[in-house]
C-alpha cells in the first residue's frame, strides 16, 4: 500500500505532501506544477490522461513518470494487434500464404497507394487474379 501512496501525485499533482523517491528534476517540476494556478484550473476541467498530455511539453519528467503508471502496457497492444492481423490473414483456406509481407501491410501506419504500386509493377499484375 505504501507504493500506491507514493503515486497519488499522479491522480492529484496539487496535493500538499510531496512524494519521496522521485528524481530531483521530477520533484522540482512537481513543485512548479503544484504552484501553477492555470494548470490547476486545467486539471479541474480535463480528464486525467488529457491533463497529463497537455503538460508533456512543460513538465517532461513528470509526464514520463505519470505515463509509466497510466499506460503500463503500451507494447502489449502492438503485439496483440499484430497477432489479430495474423489470425485474419492466415485463415483455413489461406494457410500457405507467406505472412511477412501481408502482415507488414496490415500493421504499418503508412498509407499504401495500391494503384500506383500496381502501375509500377504492371508486368506482375494479371487481371484474372
Amino acid at each position: 500500500m505504501q507504493k500506491l501512496d507514493l503515486l497519488k501525485w499522479i491522480c492529484n499533482p496539487f496535493q500538499d505532501p510531496l512524494p519521496t523517491g522521485m528524481s530531483t528534476k521530477a520533484s522540482e517540476e512537481l513543485i512548479d506544477l503544484s504552484e501553477d494556478s492555470s494548470q490547476k484550473n486545467s486539471f479541474n476541467r480535463k480528464p486525467l490522461t488529457k491533463f497529463w498530455l497537455s503538460v508533456a511539453g512543460s513538465y517532461p519528467c513528470l509526464f514520463d513518470e505519470a505515463m509509466k503508471v497510466l499506460l503500463p502496457f503500451t507494447t502489449s497492444y502492438l503485439c496483440e494487434a499484430g497477432f489479430s492481423n495474423m489470425v485474419n490473414i492466415k485463415t483455413k483456406y489461406r494457410n500457405k500464404l507467406d505472412l511477412s509481407n501481408s502482415l507488414r501491410l496490415k500493421v504499418t501506419k503508412v498509407e499504401v497507394d495500391v494503384k500506383t504500386v500496381m502501375a509500377k509493377h504492371r508486368k506482375q499484375f494479371h487481371p484474372s487474379h
